[in-house]
C-alpha cells in the first residue's frame, strides 16, 4: 500500500507547474557528455530532454512551470505516457500509464494547504479524486523507466538543474524523490563545494532532518538548492508521521504542488 501511495505524493507535488510550455531553448548550465542526459530546452520555466541509464533505460520529460500552472509529461521510449500533469480551470490533473488512471486534485485546496502550517487541518484531509483503480500506480513502480528516475533526477542537479534555479524541473525531481523513497533505491548526495553552507543548516525543530528534500535523512540537495528546512518538504514529512498513506507513500506526485 506505501507504493501505491507514493503515486499519489508524487501527483499532488507536481502540481505548482505549468500547462503551456514555452519554445525558448536557452543553453543549459553546464553540458555533460557522460550523464546520459540530452536538453532540447533548458530554461527556468521549462526544460525537456531525454534520458538514456546505464542499463540501457531511456526516459523522455517536458516539464513547464508558471507560478501555479504546471505541464509534466515523461514517457518511455516506446511513446508509452508515464505520467502526465497538466492545470484546469479548477483542478491540477494528473494521468498515469497512457490515461489508465486519472487524479484530479482542487485548486481550492491546494491554496488551503500551503496557508496552513505543515500539518494544519485542511492536510489532514483526502482531497484525492481518482477516475481507475489507484492500484495501477504499484503496476507503475515495477516498470525500470520508474526505477531510473531517480538517477536521472541526480545527473540533472549535476548539470545545474536544481529546484531552485530551474522551477520547471522540481516537479520531475519530487517524482524521482517519492520513486527513489518506494523502491528503496539509495541516490548517492551530490559533492557540493560549499558543503557547510548547504549542508545541514539550523530548522524550527530538534529533528535535523525535518524539512530536508531527500528520503528519510538521504540529502537530496538539488531538489531545493541545499539541505535545509523546506516548507514543501516539510508538508511531506508532516503527512509521513502522521501515517497519512495518500499522500506520503504515493508516486503520483502531489506533493510536487506545494514547491519547496
Amino acid at each position: 500500500m506505501r507504493s501505491t501511495l507514493s503515486l499519489v505524493i508524487l501527483a499532488v507535488s507536481l502540481v505548482s507547474g505549468c500547462t503551456d510550455p514555452e519554445s525558448d531553448s536557452s543553453l543549459p548550465p553546464t553540458t555533460s557528455t557522460t550523464s546520459g542526459v540530452t536538453m532540447r530546452v533548458s530554461t527556468p520555466t521549462r526544460i525537456a530532454g531525454d534520458y538514456v541509464a546505464d542499463n540501457g533505460v531511456k526516459l523522455s520529460f517536458d516539464s513547464a512551470r508558471t507560478a501555479d500552472t504546471l505541464f509534466l509529461d515523461v514517457r518511455a521510449a516506446d511513446g508509452r505516457v508515464l505520467v502526465h500533469a497538466e492545470t484546469l480551470a479548477d483542478d491540477y490533473r494528473f494521468t498515469y500509464l497512457d490515461g489508465r488512471l486519472t487524479l484530479d486534485v482542487a485548486k481550492a485546496w491546494v491554496e488551503r494547504v500551503r496557508a496552513e502550517e505543515p500539518d494544519g487541518p485542511a492536510s489532514q484531509e483526502d482531497a484525492m479524486r481518482w477516475t481507475g483503480d489507484p492500484a495501477l500506480l504499484d503496476e507503475m513502480l515495477a516498470l525500470p523507466e520508474v526505477a531510473a528516475l531517480p538517477w536521472m533526477s541526480r545527473e540533472l542537479g549535476a548539470m545545474g538543474f536544481t529546484g531552485s534555479d530551474y522551477p520547471a524541473s522540481l516537479a520531475l525531481h519530487k517524482i524521482a524523490r517519492q520513486s527513489a523513497e518506494a523502491l528503496a533505491i539509495d541516490v548517492p548526495p551530490l559533492a557540493e563545494a560549499n558543503a557547510e553552507e548547504v549542508g545541514y543548516c539550523s530548522r524550527p525543530t530538534a529533528n535535523e532532518c525535518y524539512g530536508m528534500c531527500g528520503p528519510g535523512c538521504s540529502c537530496w540537495s538539488w531538489v531545493c538548492g541545499d539541505c535545509c528546512y523546506h516548507g514543501g518538504c516539510a508538508k511531506h514529512d508532516a503527512w509521513c508521521r502522521q501515517g497519512q498513506w495518500y499522500y506520503c507513500y504515493n508516486i503520483s506526485a502531489v506533493i510536487a504542488l506545494f514547491g519547496c
